[in-house]
């Protein structure tokens, strides 16, 4: 975009080549003028000869002035586009080109677009659904379900319980990261456990996932052979990477799910407040991530949201993935602390900071043992 002094300087130099244009045009009657009598002229016979001659030369003179003008003619500038600055982008709306920011980042809008960005199959999904209350003590309204894809199936320990019911944030979010991960290293699928009932409110075997901003994910794992692997449940992982029985023999994969981490945290429609995990597994995803050349910004990200409870579930199975409220659920829709600086909108009064923090303990993390 040009600023106003470019514009400025360019009609400036334009102006210095009209008035120069000037004095070459009166330079060059005098050769003008020769070559007129010793040439031919072709104008009717019942002009006399001098006013044959003065068509000829104005002739010449008419086609300079016009090739003058369109070199001191300077280009279209757009004044209001000139001085009117870009707005800068919000917390968290890291896009294309930003050197801070990841290299994939600015999501469509459009159906269209959208359609085309997830790949064959996508779902026009509804975007009326609403989260209300606490993720420990909430329901969700006009609920979306995350539906088997060719990029995204369902852990065959939860299949049978129907409970993928989520905001159309929160499922659009799990829907796009698998296709990404599916686009980026062909070969697996995402395999996700349970999001919330279709209305929300208490669900066997978790202290949350009751107001549809929740998401269990399993790792994407490796067999003996390095191909990629589906378990029937959630696989324990060692800080190595290992399997813990029954799962010998498959490891954690590291590049799968370093673009899975990844594509979770930089979403331009859902903001990820957690990835509750094990930090042994933190760790595998950071190393990854510089491997990977990951940006800082994004390794930052990665830094802040991924956590391990201090009690309850340790989290060394799966990834358990908290959303913040989409903007149009507030104030129905509530948060607690922390607030990251890509938090979508203006952070709730900081007295919610003192109530009780799943990352210390209390009823927000997983006390109750998974089925």
């Amino acid at each position: 975009m040009a600023s106003p002094e470019s514009t400025e300087s360019i009609e400036r130099a334009a102006a210095v080549r009209g008035i120069f244009a000037i004095p070459c045009i009166y330079s060059a009657l005098p050769p003008l003028t020769m070559l007129a009598r010793k040439l031919p002229l072709s104008a009717p016979t019942f002009y006399p000869k001098y006013m044959r001659r003065g068509l000829f030369i104005w002739g010449l003179l008419g086609m300079a002035l016009v090739a003058s003008g369109a070199a001191a003619r300077p280009p279209h500038i757009d004044r209001n586009a000139a001085e009117s600055p870009a707005p800068p982008p919000k917390d968290g709306d890291l896009r294309p080109g930003d050197p801070d920011g990841p290299k994939d980042l600015a999501q469509p809008k459009s159906r269209r677009e959208r359609e085309r960005f997830r790949g064959q199959g996508a779902r026009d999904l509804p975007t009326n659904s609403r989260s209300v209350g606490l993720p420990f003590a909430g329901r969700l309204r006009r609920g979306v379900q995350v539906v088997p894809s060719d990029f995204l199936r369902y852990t065959g320990e939860y299949a049978a319980g129907g409970n993928f019911w989520g905001t159309w944030e929160l499922v659009q979010l799990v829907e796009r990261a698998a296709y990404r991960v599916h686009q980026r290293v062909p070969g697996a699928k995402l395999s996700i456990g349970e999001l919330s009932k279709a209305s929300g409110g208490d669900i066997d075997g978790h202290a949350s996932h009751e107001a549809g901003r929740d998401v269990d994910i399993s790792f994407y794992m490796l067999d003996g052979r390095g191909e990629p692997v589906e378990p029937w449940a959630f696989a324990n992982i060692r800080d190595d990477g290992t399997a813990l029985p029954p799962n010998e023999g498959m490891r954690f994969d590291d590049r799968r799910n370093y673009e899975l981490v990844q594509k979770l945290l930089t979403d331009g429609d859902a903001r990820v407040q957690y990835i509750f995990v094990g930090r042994g597994i933190k760790r595998r995803i950071l190393a990854e991530a510089r491997r990977q050349g990951a940006r800082a910004t994004v390794i930052d990200r990665m830094e802040a949201s991924m956590v391990q409870p201090a009690g309850g579930h340790p989290h060394r199975n799966h990834f358990h993935v908290r959303i913040y409220c989409a903007p149009a659920d507030r104030p129905s829709c509530e948060d607690r602390a922390p607030f990251h600086a890509w938090y979508p909108g203006t952070p709730p009064n900081e007295r919610v900071s003192l109530l009780v923090n799943p990352v210390s303990g209390g009823r927000d993390a997983h006390s109750r043992r998974l089925p």
